[in-house]
C-alpha cells in the first residue's frame, strides 16, 4: 500500500484545482504515526458542487458517500457524480502525452481525482473505535467508515513491515484484554526498534 502524498499545509485538498466548481467537506479521521502514536486529525476536501445534495444524512457506521478508506486516504463514490450531472467529458484536455490511452484513460483519471483523496497521514485507520467521519459544507454527517484497519491492525502492519495485514476488529469485540495486551506489546516493539 502506498503512502499518502498529501501535505499538511492547511489548504483544502483538491486534486484538480480550478477545474470545476467545488464545495468544502470536512473529514475527521485517525492517523497512526510511524512510531505508533495515534492522532485525531481533520482536513478539508473539495468535492464537486452539488455532491452534498446527492448524499443522504447518515449515522456513524453507515458509509453514505464514503466508498472506502485506504492507508493513504479516503475514496468517495464516483457514481454520485452522475447523479449531480458532473460531466467528465467537459474537462478533457485531449493531451495524448499525459494520457497515451486517449480520452478513455483521461476520463478515468478525472473521475478518480475528483473523488479519491490523499489525507495528511502516515496510516489512516477506520474502525468502530476510530471511525472516519465526513461532513458536508453544512456540517451534516454524510459519510463514515468503520471497516478498515483498527489501531492494532495499523501497529501490526508497521511492526511487521507489511507482512501482517489484518484489521483485528473481531479481536477487539470478542477479547478486549487480549487486544489491549497486543497493543502494549507492539508499541513496546516500535519503541525498541527506534522506528
Amino acid at each position: 500500500m502506498r503512502l499518502s502524498t498529501a501535505k499538511d499545509d492547511g489548504r483544502p485538498i483538491n486534486n484538480l484545482p480550478g477545474l470545476y466548481p467545488t464545495e468544502d467537506w470536512v473529514v475527521h479521521y485517525w492517523d497512526v504515526e510511524p512510531r505508533g502514536e495515534l492522532r485525531s486529525r481533520q482536513a478539508v476536501m473539495q468535492l464537486p458542487y452539488g455532491y452534498a445534495n446527492a448524499c443522504p444524512e447518515v449515522r456513524i457506521g453507515e458509509s453514505g458517500c464514503v466508498h472506502s478508506v485506504r492507508r493513504w486516504g479516503v475514496q468517495c463514490y464516483t457514481r454520485i457524480l452522475q447523479d449531480i450531472g458532473f460531466d467528465p467529458f467537459s474537462y478533457l484536455s485531449h493531451d495524448s502525452e499525459r494520457f497515451p490511452g486517449g480520452d478513455d484513460e483521461e476520463i478515468i483519471s478525472i473521475l478518480i481525482h475528483v473523488t479519491h483523496f490523499d489525507l495528511p497521514a502516515y496510516f489512516v485507520i477506520a474502525s468502530e473505535q476510530h471511525p472516519l467521519l465526513l461532513f458536508d459544507p453544512q456540517g451534516i454527517l454524510k459519510g463514515s467508515y468503520t471497516h478498515w484497519h483498527s489501531y492494532l491492525g495499523a501497529l501490526a502492519y508497521i511492526v511487521s513491515q507489511g507482512k501482517v495485514n489484518r484489521y483485528f476488529s473481531r479481536l477487539y469485540a470478542e477479547n478486549r484484554p487480549l487486544y489491549d495486551e497486543a497493543l502494549t506489546y507492539l508499541l513496546q516493539a516500535l519503541q525498541q526498534s527506534g522506528a
